[in-house]
């Protein structure tokens, strides 16, 4: 049977539980980057109350390896969690890796700093849960992407992977907006101020809360696809994965491509908050300001990307997307890194950033599912989305290095330059998939899905 005729064969109302599975990937990856990104936003002002002895080198690259531990763990987190949503069950697996960065969330929130147990043991308890919390992360989507896009409409994929995608920017610009509040409720400065005592906890406790009540909507609101029940599934999908050679295939381009997305996000992610608060006369305060401003209309650009991908292909707009990353992008890393540009300017440029990120990243969700048939779905977009984090993820090391040829200033546009190369020869290598069908036993060369039955659903459906 077809993707459509499995659809329409459903007895169920396909058009309410479509609906619940998309939100539910959604305000998932919301709070999946909400808990990603909360060390480089809401902990930067207060790293002190783990780093407190440490210079300022230090203290930077103990941010950048925070960020990186996180990073490392998720492919732990796919690999466990993509074999037991492709085996088992899609949203109660997304649910139970929710819950657990929901938990552990919290008992960072409740952390002593280096004041009480010095700062090796302070550093060591932050590192280790921050990559538990990666685990759990890469659990998240690796389950409830694949089945929002496989309830998704197959001439709409592109659009609800970008609204998903989008998500990622929308919890960004939250900790933006509860570390601002938090800012003006209990000011940073040293390491006995208020914010770096107790405020950093805020965000950190609602980033908790909101995780616990995703988890517990996608438990008990959400179904599993027609399309995942009806397949015929393996007893080992890893070693389908990377067993089968047209799997196998789509794995490695997939990993060159998400290296090089990864080395985008990661410094935009970290990097990119430390050279606007080295901008003349800005601080962590301000550099919230920018971020809140700078962020509004950015989530329109992972919807513009996924919408133009379902008129277009998936390849013409990420090839355009990588183009960007390095011309772009590249360019806007060096000037913020060699300039001062001011209020207005500095803006303008992260805005730049932003936009671009989430442009390349808007049609990754429904290019990366429609290459894996469905048994190894999960696993394959899990583990390709996730161990390519692993690489880029010590970028700080790579600057350092860098650092010996160019000024450090520049270090960041020339990783950003080859992180868009390798996201245009993952792509450039690969098959165009918009339309797939994704009933199909094999991807290597994606069919189109058939609609030979028409059904009629509730309306306002995605």
């Amino acid at each position: 049977m077809s993707q459509t005729e499995l659809h329409t064969s459903s007895t169920t109302d396909l058009g309410l539980r479509r609906r619940r599975a998309i939100r539910g990937a959604f305000f998932g990856f919301l709070v999946d980057s909400f808990d990603i990104f909360l060390p480089s936003v809401a902990l930067l002002p207060a790293m002190i109350y783990f780093t407190s002895g440490l210079s300022p080198a230090g203290t930077a690259l103990v941010t950048g390896v925070t960020l990186a531990a996180t990073l490392i763990g998720r492919p732990v987190g796919s690999i466990l969690f993509g074999y037991f949503s492709d085996r088992l069950s899609r949203k109660t697996t997304g649910a139970i890796a929710i819950y657990g960065f929901s938990i552990v969330t919290l008992i960072i929130a409740i952390l002593p700093g280096a004041q009480f147990i010095g700062a090796p043991a302070a550093i060591t308890l932050l590192l280790v849960l921050r990559f538990v919390d990666g685990v759990f992360l890469g659990g998240e989507y690796t389950a409830a992407t694949p089945m929002a896009i496989e309830y998704a409409k197959v001439e709409r994929r592109g659009l609800v992977g970008g609204v998903i995608q989008s998500s990622s920017t929308i919890g960004y610009w939250f900790i933006a907006v509860f570390t601002f509040i938090s800012l003006q409720i209990a000011p940073a400065s040293d390491i006995d101020s208020p914010y770096v005592q107790w405020g950093w906890r805020i965000p950190f406790v609602i980033g908790a809360i909101l995780a616990f009540v995703t988890a517990r909507f996608l438990r008990r609101n959400v179904e599993d696809s027609v399309v995942w029940e009806n397949a015929q599934h393996v007893a080992n999908p890893l070693k389908a994965l990377f067993t089968n050679k047209a799997n196998l295939v789509a794995f490695i381009l997939v990993f060159v491509m998400m290296n090089g997305v990864f080395f985008m996000t990661s410094l935009v992610g970290s990097v990119l908050p430390q050279l606007v608060i080295a901008q003349k006369g800005f601080t962590p305060n301000t550099y919230t300001i920018v971020l809140i401003i700078a962020n509004i209309i950015v989530p329109f650009a992972y919807i513009l990307a996924g919408r133009l991908s379902d008129t277009f292909g998936r390849k013409p707009i990420l090839l355009i997307a990588g183009v960007l990353v390095v011309i772009v992008m590249g360019a806007a890393f060096a000037v913020l890194g060699t300039q001062q540009l001011g209020f207005a300017g500095t803006i303008a440029i992260v805005f730049v950033i932003e936009a671009i990120n989430g442009f390349a990243i808007g049609t990754i969700p429904s290019f990366i599912n429609e290459r894996f048939p469905t048994p190894v779905r999960s696993s394959g977009w899990g583990i390709g989305y996730s161990l390519a984090v692993v690489i880029p993820g010590f970028f700080a090391f790579y600057q350092l290095g860098l650092a010996t040829f160019i000024p450090m200033q520049l270090t960041a546009a020339a990783l950003t330059v080859l992180g868009g190369v390798l996201i245009i020869v993952g792509v450039a290598l690969s098959p165009e998939t918009r339309g797939a069908d994704l009933t199909a036993e094999s991807m290597a060369h994606p069919r189109p899905a058939r609609r030979t039955k028409v059904v009629k659903e509730s309306p306002a459906t995605t």
